[in-house]
């Protein structure tokens, strides 16, 4: 369910996305939040660069050595496109407890993986999503990217579902 600072707080993770665009980088950006204390931001940081996602760089500034935060805590997860495997399958480790991502990823997004085959440690760590909070402006950040990169995966056509899904909300 969307809640009343959702917008706000993707608007942080838009920014970030900008950032992101600024250097040529694709634009994902994200925000941790507990209610409207907001616990770190970050965008993803290398061109082609598998690790560098925005998600990871936030939870390698937020979830350093012993940190105090737990599933109690209310964290929310804002990333304007919905994460990889890598990034959701990190999240379900970390106490975050809400996802709000902006754009779905028909390419590569696994907010929506059925996990009831998963091992007793994920059943247990149950993530509300919402999906599509300021969708269009973070397709939009997208639309630039792609118009606009010199990456060859993304001129030779790599992510086309993703591609397509981008060029059909113009």
């Amino acid at each position: 369910m969307v809640q009343s600072n959702d917008d706000d707080m993707m608007g942080l993770a838009l920014a970030e996305a900008k950032t992101a665009l600024e250097q040529g980088v694709f634009p994902v950006g994200a925000v941790l939040s507990a209610g409207s204390r907001i616990l770190g931001r970050s965008h993803k940081t290398m061109v082609s660069n598998h690790l560098n996602h925005a998600e990871m760089n936030l939870f390698h500034q937020v979830f350093r050595g012993d940190y105090i935060f737990s599933r109690n805590d209310d964290i929310t997860l804002y990333t304007t496109l919905e994460p990889c495997i890598m990034c959701f399958g990190t999240m379900l480790h970390l106490p975050i407890t809400r996802l709000v991502f902006a754009m779905p990823d028909a390419y590569g997004g696994c907010a929506h993986v059925k996990l009831e085959n998963s091992p007793p440690r994920h059943l247990s760590r149950a993530v509300e999503i919402v999906g599509g909070v300021r969708r269009q402006e973070a397709s939009a950040l997208f639309a630039a990217f792609l118009d606009t990169t010199t990456e060859e995966f993304w001129l030779t056509g790599g992510a086309s579902h993703f591609q397509a899904a981008v060029r059909a909300n113009r």
